[in-house]
């Protein structure tokens, strides 16, 4: 019987780009007050794909680094480039502020002849 594949994930990549040691982000992501919800070892872990990650290491973990679970799966933040940029702008404005916006783009990419 083989192994499972753990899940990708870009917890490393979010914990260096927010400037983070491994004890720092344990510290910050609590179950309770007071309360560690993971040791920084079981972080590091989970972070060079040893141990799987929980829902609740996930969200604990996008509260520590300000942004959000789909962020932490799909989103190198080391690698983000002006569409990431400008999908992050467009996230928190209203659908006619985004249609303004879009329809104030190019047609053209460049490409074409």
């Amino acid at each position: 019987m083989s192994e499972r594949p753990l899940g990708k994930h870009f917890l490393k990549q979010w914990r260096e780009y927010r400037g983070y040691s491994l004890r720092r982000l344990a510290d910050r992501m609590e179950r309770e007050p007071g309360v560690q919800l993971m040791s920084h070892a079981n972080i590091g872990r989970v972070e060079n794909f040893q141990q799987p990650y929980s829902q609740e290491l996930l969200e604990a973990a996008a509260v520590a680094f300000d942004c959000t679970v789909e962020q932490i799966l799909t989103v190198d933040p080391t690698k983000e480039g002006e569409v990431i940029d400008i999908l992050a702008l467009l996230r928190d404005k209203d659908p006619a502020t985004v249609r303004a916006i879009l329809s104030g783009l190019p047609s053209r990419t460049g490409t074409e002849g």
